[in-house]
């Protein structure tokens, strides 16, 4: 079935059809150029059918889409992934957070990317990365329900300059865009106040927590700030300052505060005001996770009746601990698998906890059943993806037995449509479509 579209960029076109090519098509691609948002050249010859697989366990290393060089970019060095990448996907389209934009490329076709810009001269651009790894400071952009619309929302930290006898600010610039069109949909702009150099943050330092209703939550230099989505503008600041990394779960916004000890505390804001809700004065907090919709793990001193090193599982909604447990998790994170288990991976072992209880699972390794733990990559829709010495595997995360022994890559990210990893020659950020 041949289509043909009106004047737009090669990106825009790939979006185009990618949302109708559930139709059928060939795998041809098209090649047009689209730069910094703006139509260009018009693409009107037929893409590949797109197919979603829920739950993949194989992905096609066949049909091989390269990444832009931000996606990979401070975040790689040549023993491989060493910083998590600042990417999300929504239906086969790859959103990059960049230090100074947002860009758009197509995970599933060959398609110049798009870059969305902020306004103003942000503080950081990709030239300064260098080849320093860890240099990027862009986190992921969230992927968000809002009016109808499916938005992906990053954020830049930009400097405005003085003008007569007013001085010169920094702001913080929220990018928004729209997944149909792969274009900006709108923006907000946050004046910045003096910074407290205090804090364990960076000027550049900004990321988009979430969407509440229609108050987007966003993190910039060390604040929380509350955007209303249709006038587009601040309408709280929460008082305090903030680790990054907060979380929205169960109708709360739930961070660790700053407090005048030194010590980070876990607090439940209320993500309409900003206002606070619960705090936990006796947890010295140095992690923050979410567990599931509803509840989020806190790593850190537990000075409670038994004083030790620890992490406890909180109701987001009420701060009611669930469980109590020695030692971070034994892990460094958790990933809720988007169905009833909640999976938490360290150096050398991944441990899965009951959602509902925060009851152990299973564990590995288990030298009992001669099983290694593998290096966990991705936790989604009731698996785990990952690699051991033996190459990429796939685990049921209720039970933690294999999946899959040869699923063609280990994704860093998948909607679905595509995975994310890297290619194993030169460790270049790729695209690989999922297969059934």
């Amino acid at each position: 079935m041949k289509r043909r579209f009106k004047r737009t960029g090669g990106l825009a076109a790939a979006v185009a059809l990618m949302l109708v090519a559930g139709c059928g098509g060939s795998d041809g691609d098209d090649k047009g150029a689209a730069h910094g948002g703006e139509p260009s050249n018009p693409a009107g010859t037929q893409g590949p059918a797109m197919r979603e697989v829920k739950a993949p366990v194989h992905f096609s290393v066949g049909k091989a889409v390269a990444l832009p060089e931000s996606a990979g970019a401070g975040n790689i060095s040549i023993g491989g992934l060493q910083h998590p990448l600042p990417l999300a996907l929504h239906r086969g389209m790859v959103y990059i957070a960049r230090p100074d934009g947002m860009e758009i490329a197509s995970g599933y076709r060959e398609a110049d990317p798009v870059l969305i810009r902020p306004k103003h001269e942000p503080l950081f651009t990709m030239d300064d990365l260098g080849l320093t790894v860890g240099s990027n400071p862009a986190r992921r952009p969230i992927i968000a329900e809002s009016k109808g619309k499916t938005l992906a929302l990053s954020s830049v930290v930009t400097k405005v300059p003085g003008s007569g006898t007013t001085k010169g600010h920094h702001e913080v610039e929220l990018l928004v865009a729209d997944t149909d069109t792969a274009a900006r949909a709108w923006s907000a702009r946050i004046p910045l106040g003096e910074m407290e150099y205090a804090l364990d943050v960076e000027e550049e330092d900004t990321e988009v927590v979430g969407i509440y209703g229609d108050t987007v939550a966003l993190y910039a230099q060390g604040r929380l700030f509350g955007v209303n989505v249709d006038s587009h503008q601040k309408v709280w600041t929460a008082p305090g300052t903030y680790a990054a990394g907060a979380v929205l779960a169960a109708g709360k916004l739930v961070a660790l505060r700053d407090d005048a000890d030194g010590d980070k505390r876990p607090v439940g804001l209320d993500p309409t005001d900003g206002s606070q809700k619960w705090a936990i004065d006796d947890i010295s907090a140095e992690t923050l996770n979410a567990a599931s919709p509803g509840t989020v793990i806190v790593g850190g001193y537990l000075s409670s009746e038994d004083s030790r090193d620890g992490s406890v599982l909180l109701e987001a909604a009420s701060s009611r601990r669930i469980e109590t447990y020695d030692g971070i998790m034994k892990a460094d994170s958790c990933d809720y698998d988007g169905r009833s288990t909640t999976i938490c991976a360290g150096a050398d072992s991944v441990a899965a906890y009951n959602t509902q209880t925060g009851k152990e699972r299973w564990t590995l390794p288990d030298k009992s059943g001669n099983r290694v733990a593998p290096e966990v990559t991705l936790v989604r829709a009731g698996l785990i993806y990952g690699t051991t010495e033996n190459g990429p595997v796939v685990l049921d995360s209720t039970t933690g037995a294999d999946k899959e022994d040869q699923p063609g890559i280990a994704p860093y990210f998948s909607d679905g449509y595509v995975g994310i990893a890297l290619t194993d020659s030169d460790h270049t950020v790729t695209a690989y479509r999922t297969e059934n």
